[in-house]
């Protein structure tokens, strides 16, 4: 009588779970991540006046646009456009929602976030530079208005007070955000 369920423990073993093996099929490719690249516009110069150029950006955020913008004050392009944002390094651009006190003054605008955008340079922004951010920042819908501000190891540091694209229409073509 012991030797039955030790018989049949065996049996149980040697029988298996009732699966037949099977060959290995391929069917397609491995995964295989492919990103495309993400492509935007900035502003950059062409005699003293903005022009827009397809630039490509590392992301989708506000942030990735003003760095991608400034990286380009550094790298000259081909197109012969140039930026007047030489010498400011890129430190952070951070966006706020518009105060409910700014929205009833206009109840219109139908943007929702302030850009601050912060740099780290010792020289003044010129008029051209701040229409620059200024201008590249609003092509995006959810930006209302831009402030920028400056930190500076030797003089003090400046804020651009919250601007629109509009105070620029001297400088950026016709159809630019305002």
């Amino acid at each position: 009588m012991r030797r039955a369920p030790l018989l049949l423990a065996c049996l149980a073993l040697l029988a298996g779970c009732g699966i037949s093996p099977t060959a290995v099929t391929s069917l397609g490719s491995p995964p295989v991540i492919s990103t495309k690249p993400i492509f935007s516009q900035v502003f950059l110069i062409k005699k003293g006046r903005l022009e827009l150029q397809r630039v490509r950006v590392g992301g989708r955020t506000s942030e990735d646009l003003m760095r991608t913008l400034m990286d380009l004050a550094n790298h000259p392009t081909e197109s012969g456009q140039d930026s007047d944002l030489y010498g400011m390094r890129y430190q952070d651009a951070e966006a706020e929602p518009v105060g409910s006190q700014e929205r009833r003054l206009d109840p219109a605008e139908n943007r929702s976030l302030v850009l601050y955008v912060t740099l780290q340079g010792e020289r003044e922004l010129s008029r051209v530079a701040l229409a620059q951010i200024v201008c590249t920042a609003r092509l995006r819908p959810d930006i209302s208005k831009v402030q920028v501000n400056v930190i500076r190891t030797v003089a003090p540091s400046t804020t651009s007070g919250r601007r629109t694209c509009r105070e620029f229409h001297d400088l950026a073509p016709p159809g630019a955000p305002s």
